[in-house]
């Protein structure tokens, strides 16, 4: 039998998949409608396992999506700290809520990611503030719903736990 229980280097490859398509060249147009791939991964990771991803897991992350993206340091794993903080304290109460409810908390998490990448982003002189910038909450709700099973099917099969 191939599969082995505890595989987390399942989770290391969904990351870094989420990491590729989060810098993927796409159409201006669609560009602004990008989903945010790398938080929303983080989101079920912690959510489906969080006595084994937490805190630390989501600042390495955030640090790594700040040396793949280029970004300024420490930006991204920030971001991660607070949608995962938010995530560990409301994990029992995600988990029960309909697929539907969940996209709308994912709406709320990634928006106030966004928020966030944007306030340190513009108080740093790199962007300037502009309500197209929410646009990844978005698609990231909307997608949530397939992220989510694909995901959990990924779990299941590698058996992670």
């Amino acid at each position: 039998m191939i599969q082995q229980a505890n595989a987390h280097w399942v989770v290391w490859m969904t990351l870094l998949v989420a990491a590729m398509f989060s810098i993927m060249p796409l159409p201006e147009w669609l560009s602004l409608m990008r989903p945010a791939w790398v938080p929303l991964v983080v989101i079920y990771w912690v959510l489906a396992l969080p006595e084994r991803f937490g805190l630390l897991f989501a600042f390495i992350t955030g640090l790594l999506l700040d040396v793949f993206q280029g970004s300024l340091f420490g930006l991204n794993s920030l971001g991660m700290l607070m949608v995962a903080f938010i995530v560990l304290s409301l994990h029992r109460r995600l988990r029960l809520f309909p697929v539907w409810q969940q996209a709308f908390m994912v709406f709320l998490m990634v928006g106030f990611y966004q928020v966030l990448l944007l306030w340190v982003r513009s108080a740093a002189g790199d962007t300037v503030p502009s309500v197209w910038y929410l646009l990844p909450s978005v698609s990231s709700a909307v997608i949530w719903p397939w992220v989510m099973s694909g995901l959990r099917f990924l779990r299941r099969y590698f058996r992670v736990v």
